[in-house]
This record gives structure tokens, C-alpha cells and sequence, in this order.
């Protein structure tokens, strides 16, 4: 985690926020005037991507999103010299961003890591009994491989002799599978055995390998139902919180007698609760973590709205 905070430039920010808004209250403490500016410092940082996916989606898609509603809190709280609870709001906005980028990042890379378990070479016999190193996805149907002891099986085909090979990256099972003579065997796989020629039968995007992975990634592109329904209802919700808000705002100072300051300060209060930013933050990641680390223990989702393994 702290790797990615030093990495992601989104991480950065919110670790220099975290600096400025830190020093702000302990400036705060000692009642300097300082305290004002570290705020106004810390919400440049904090807010930084918020305000820059609230205005870049809401013109592209032509819809409001929920980061919106937060730096319109934020900003109505530094109006009325609240910077420090400004700050708070986003600090808390930004962590859960950051958050999400980081557990997204970390399913991302679980696919990496089952790619990393294929070869990506493969040594071919020609007619001539040179053995040539080619990409594996150029391996064509019908060439014969060169599997020595202790390597990963780079495609998938028939060997030519009875050998032991280890299908734990496959299956889980840790015990190593007897192979006789004609006997399939599998990309990503390891020959435990001694020496042996393979048949490929398969190209390298059609293994059994290859297919699993692309079933995590079609895994991963299907929301499950909480997502879809949070996306489904965003923009509505978003614009029916912008239209509550002023006519909330109104009621407390014309019909409630309260000064407009504390009117709007309760309305920007409604603004923030009203703001379900911890749920659209949660779904998504945990759909992606569930699907990356069950693949890489062997279980495979079918996608966020149903599963089998």
C-alpha cells in the first residue's frame, strides 16, 4: 500500500493533503492564522482528482456524479470559514478514492501473475532435429516441443512418453499426476519429470490457460447487481440531491426563521450525508478482489451476478 502511495500520483496528493491538513489543525491549536491557509492547501490536494472526474464526467456523459456532491459540500463549508471541515470531508473522499484505484490495481496485477505462469517461449524440434526457441504464440498446431525436467509446459499437446507432471497451477492439487504415452498435457503445467516431446494441439490462445484467464477477465467486465444498480440510479440521485438541497437551504431560513448562515450550514450537512460515496466506492472493488483472489486459489467466478466453480 504505501508502495502505491508513492507511486500513483493520485496517492501522492493524498499523502501531501494529509501533511497539509495535519499541520493545519495542529496551527489550529495554537489559534494562527497559518492554520487558514494550510486548509486551503490541503483541499487543493485532497480535492484535486475529485473536482477533476466531477467536471470531466459530467461533460462527457452529460450526467452528474457523486464526486460532485462532495466538492460542493467542501467548497460551501470553506464559504462560510469551515477549511478545517472542508478538509475532513475530503481527506475522508480522498482515502476511499485512493482505496478503490489501489484494489483495482491489485486485480489487475493478480491477472498479470496468472499470465506470468505461461512461458512465453518455447523450444521447438524442427524436421532437421534443430531445436529452435520461438514465441509461444506463434506455435502452430502439429509442431513438436521440447519439455526438459523441471520446466512449465508451454502449450498445450500430446506427449510422447510416459512422465510426471505437476497440474497444480490448473487444478490445486499438489500431488503430481502420472502421464502416460498420448496423455494431454497443459500450458502452464510443470514436467517433473525427465525430458519429453509434446504434440501441440492447440494454439496459444486457445489453452485451457488462456481460457481460464480470459474467463476472470470477462469475470471482472460484468458488474454485479449492486453495481449496476448504483450506476443505474447515480446521475438521477446526484441531480435529485442538487434539486432537494436549495429548496432545503430555503425552508430553514424563510419558514424555520433561521439566519441564512446556519440554513445553508445545515444544508451543506444534508449535502454531505446525503452523499453515498462509502457505497459507490465499496462495490466495485469487492466484486474485483473477490474474482482476482479466487482465480488465484483456483476458484473462478463467473461474474459479479452469478457464480460456479
Amino acid at each position: 500500500m504505501i508502495s502505491y502511495l508513492i507511486k500513483s500520483r493520485q496517492g501522492q496528493f493524498l499523502a501531501i493533503g494529509i501533511l497539509f491538513a495535519a499541520a493545519g489543525f495542529i496551527f489550529g491549536t495554537m489559534n494562527s492564522e497559518y492554520s487558514r491557509w494550510l486548509f486551503y492547501a490541503a483541499i487543493f490536494f485532497l480535492g484535486f482528482y475529485a473536482s477533476k472526474n466531477a467536471i470531466v464526467e459530467t461533460v462527457r456523459y452529460k450526467s452528474p456524479n457523486v464526486d460532485l456532491l462532495m466538492i460542493l459540500a467542501a467548497l460551501g463549508a470553506v464559504i462560510f470559514d469551515f477549511e478545517s471541515e472542508g478538509a475532513a470531508l475530503l481527506l475522508i473522499f480522498a482515502a476511499a478514492e485512493v482505496l478503490e484505484d489501489y484494489a483495482n490495481n491489485k486485480s489487475t496485477s493478480a491477472i498479470s501473475e496468472l499470465m506470468a505462469q505461461v512461458p512465453e517461449t518455447a523450444q521447438v524440434l524442427k524436421e532437421n532435429g534443430e531445436v529452435v526457441t520461438v514465441p509461444t504464440e506463434d506455435l502452430n498446431v502439429g509442431e513438436r516441443v521440447v519439455v526438459s525436467k523441471g520446466e512449465q509446459i508451454p502449450i498445450d499437446g500430446i506427449i510422447d512418453r510416459k512422465s510426471i507432471v505437476n497440474e497444480s497451477a490448473l487444478t490445486g492439487e499438489s500431488v503430481p499426476v502420472v502421464k502416460e504415452a498420448e496423455d494431454e498435457v497443459f500450458a502452464g503445467t510443470i514436467n517433473e519429470g525427465d525430458v519429453f516431446y509434446i504434440d501441440v494441439t492447440k494454439s496459444s490462445d486457445e489453452t485451457v490457460f488462456s481460457n481460464i484467464i480470459r474467463m476472470v477477465e470477462e469475470a471482472q467486465s460484468r458488474p454485479s447487481r449492486i453495481s449496476k444498480f448504483i450506476d443505474r440510479i447515480e446521475s438521477k440521485y446526484v441531480i435529485s440531491v442538487l434539486v432537494i438541497v436549495p429548496i432545503f437551504i430555503v425552508v430553514m431560513y424563510a419558514l424555520m426563521d433561521l439566519p441564512f448562515e446556519e440554513a445553508f450550514y445545515r444544508g451543506m450537512v444534508f449535502l454531505t450525508v446525503a452523499s453515498p460515496c462509502a457505497l459507490v466506492a465499496s462495490a466495485t472493488p469487492a466484486t474485483l478482489s473477490a474474482i482476482s483472489n479466487g482465480a488465484k486459489n483456483g476458484i473462478l467466478f463467473k461474474g459479479g451476478l452469478q457464480w460456479k466453480l
